[in-house]
């Protein structure tokens, strides 16, 4: 047996890596093109069937694979392209040239994801110039291979062509629909007098006895009455002077007097489908040439489809068929499932009621043709739900329904693991259910914000946060303007560590009734949500961000716990940590000289006030309300808008049940 030196080794090694390489890239030089046509296909799939995880607050394994999808597809697609106009393998593999349509198409996406973020519909310039270019790029691949191939490549690959311009017209133009300079036109321009029929075609209450635990019935109820108020929504989030209509304001005070329940709910839907014109085709595809783009469409790849299976496998390799056969299946699937979704949607009601065909509204909803084919889709909702497939892709349109916490005693009381300090994942968040206790309680707020004239003309808000609540308790407390902070972010950090405080030494001696356990819930939820929004929503609170001033009292606490844990003995009390400290800090408050900044020492000093206040957790509620509400009527709207496309916020919703309730007073008592 021949004996290699290690000269020798090395140099067998390296002509075998070389042979290696080589092979790969005669693989990647031979296979390459559909390799990338099979992956943009992958992609396509993806954000068709996970962009709906957008509008609720889903895993994040998900949002990743989805993000990844929504990025790669535009350069996937772009690149084969590029590689199909240069490509000089497309002599052995001439029906690849017919590819080019279809990743056209690809650029053009899915109807129900147009842009990722908001920032996306502001590129709406750069993207027409991408339309271009790759029109032009698919152009010359069909052209230059039209003459002499046959009638796949003379009429199929034109339809197609022309199939995914219309498609990526469409997604450019909803692009720029989504900015909020043209809604604002859009909304402005409309004839306010005559804002649609839809309450020809609506029943003006709910059924006799609720929905009775039916959901998808009671969605589809407060869906069309959405789409009926949806003027609202979009007008408030885009900050028109466009007035909602006598019915519009006829349907909220009528569901604010009877129906106060299902008013958050139609908060929600409106949300949805201020989601869809943002984020999704629904500006461009709701329209009478975006239901004819849709039914010829289909038509269109089912003609092509036809051309190849009778004139067009013929002298092509296998591999090449099947890719052309999942190519126009996919895409007939596609465009098929396009085309009834458009006209089973929800948004197609509100086309019928708009529109000024009134044959065509008379055919549709007079009739009730459109509504028993919208009792399928009900349907085949009612069965998703009992098979949790509603679950699994998120296609309900209802907010998830929860809050963020975070509490800062907790934080510096944890005790990470080594592996949780290496990765920095040193935060600890949750989640809970908005109480219904809560809810009535922004309601009560919010009207009485209203009546008492604490809310002007334009819907903003008159005073600084927290300064009705003193108002009205002026009798029974002094709290000084201090513990309010001179920034939003400051009075947050010092109410939630009074909060704690309070609610850890309050004496609690006597039995308590189940609502003041109830009420201490609601107060703690309320409490770590906000303090959830300072850290890890600042861009959702108005006022300059104050994180420097978190950190500064987080190392404060930070302190006193290790000085603390020194003196306490070793026996467990049962308390928790997060308790223990709020124990120690009111009964031995530390020196203001030892503390780093002295929004400890006021949260401190306004705890032991309120300790000593009676009905201080009432107090302490409204004072936290009066937070919300001040927070979510003064954040900006874009911040609304942008955090529509990851689940949404409570203080969204907040936000725009003031702007109804403000609609409805200002209405009733005439002043505009």
């Amino acid at each position: 047996m021949t004996n290699f030196g290690p000269h020798q080794l090395g140099a067998t090694r390296m002509l075998e890596a070389r042979v290696t390489a080589g092979r790969l890239l005669d693989f990647w030089n031979g296979w390459a093109t559909q390799i990338l046509v099979l992956l943009s296909l992958t992609q396509q799939v993806i954000l068709l069937f996970f962009s709906g995880i957008r509008r609720r607050q889903g895993r994040s394994s998900k949002r990743v694979l989805l993000w990844l999808a929504y990025q790669l597809a535009d350069s996937t697609a772009t690149y084969a392209l590029g590689r199909l106009s240069l490509s000089s393998t497309l002599r052995e593999h001439r029906l690849v040239a017919f590819w080019a349509p279809f990743l056209l198409l690809h650029l053009a996406g899915p109807d129900n994801i147009t842009a990722y973020s908001l920032e996306d519909n502001k590129l709406w310039k750069r993207h027409f110039l991408t339309l271009a270019v790759q029109v032009l790029f698919a152009g010359y691949v069909v052209y230059k291979h039209i003459v002499g191939s046959g009638i796949l490549f003379s009429l199929g690959a034109p339809l197609m062509t022309a199939v995914a311009v219309a498609k990526f017209s469409e997604k450019t133009w909803a692009l720029r629909c989504a900015n909020f300079d043209v809604i604002r036109g859009s909304v402005e321009a409309a004839d306010a007098k005559q804002p649609g029929k839809c309450h020809l075609y609506l029943e003006d209450k709910p059924p006799h006895g609720g929905f009775r635990g039916k959901v998808v019935n009671k969605e589809e109820f407060l869906m069309l009455r959405a789409h009926a108020v949806f003027r609202i929504c979009k007008s408030a989030v885009v900050d028109s002077s466009e007035n909602p209509s006598s019915y519009v304001v006829g349907l909220l005070r009528y569901l604010k007097e009877k129906e106060m329940g299902y008013m958050w709910t139609l908060m929600e839907m409106e949300l949805s489908l201020m989601y869809d014109i943002l984020y999704t085709k629904a500006a461009v595809v709701h329209t009478l040439r975006g239901y004819c783009i849709r039914v010829v469409s289909p038509l269109a790849v089912a003609a092509s489809l036809l051309l190849f299976q009778f004139n067009g496998r013929e002298g092509h390799s296998s591999a090449d068929v099947a890719i052309t056969y999942l190519l126009l299946g996919s895409a007939f699937l596609t465009e098929m499932t396009s085309l009834l979704s458009a006209l089973l949607s929800t948004w197609t009601f509100s086309f019928l009621c708009a529109t000024r065909w009134s044959g065509l509204r008379h055919a549709a909803l007079c009739s009730e043709r459109w509504h028993r084919l919208r009792d399928v889709v009900l349907s085949i909702r009612r069965l998703a739900y009992s098979t949790r497939v509603y679950d699994l892709f998120r296609l309900s349109r209802r907010w998830s329904g929860t809050m963020g916490q975070y509490n800062m005693l907790e934080m510096c009381t944890a005790k990470p693991g080594r592996l949780a300090r290496m990765l920095g994942f040193t935060m600890r968040t949750s989640s809970v259910g908005v109480p219904e206790g809560l809810k009535n309680l922004v309601v009560v707020y919010i009207q009485h914000m209203i009546q008492s004239r604490h809310v002007n003309t334009l819907g903003v808000i008159r005073e600084k946060w927290g300064m009705e609540v003193l108002q009205r308790w002026d009798k029974d407390v002094t709290i000084d303007n201090k513990f309010f902070g001179a920034e939003l972010h400051e009075g947050i950090i010092i109410w939630h560590i009074a909060t704690d405080i309070f609610l850890a030494n309050r004496n609690t001696t006597r039995a308590e009734d189940q609502r003041t356990v109830k009420e201490v819930k609601e107060v703690k939820a309320l409490s770590n949500y906000m303090m959830f929004l300072l850290v890890k929503r600042p861009d959702m609170l108005p006022g300059l961000a104050q994180n420097k001033l978190y950190q500064w009292t987080k190392r404060s606490l930070d302190t006193e716990w290790s000085k603390i844990t020194k003196r306490l003995p070793t026996s467990d009390s049962g308390l928790q940590p997060s308790e223990k400290l709020a124990r120690a800090l009111h009964e031995n408050p530390p020196s203001k000289r030892n503390i780093e900044n002295n929004r400890l020492s006021f949260a401190i000093e306004l705890a032991d006030i309120l300790i000593k206040t009676k009905r201080a957790l009432k107090l302490v509620y409204d004072v936290w309300a009066d937070f919300l509400i001040y927070t979510a009527n003064r954040c900006s709207r874009e911040s609304h808008a942008k955090k529509l496309n990851s689940g949404g916020e409570f203080t969204t919703i907040v936000w725009l049940m003031t702007e109804h309730l403000h609609q409805v007073a200002i209405s009733t008592h005439g002043d505009n």
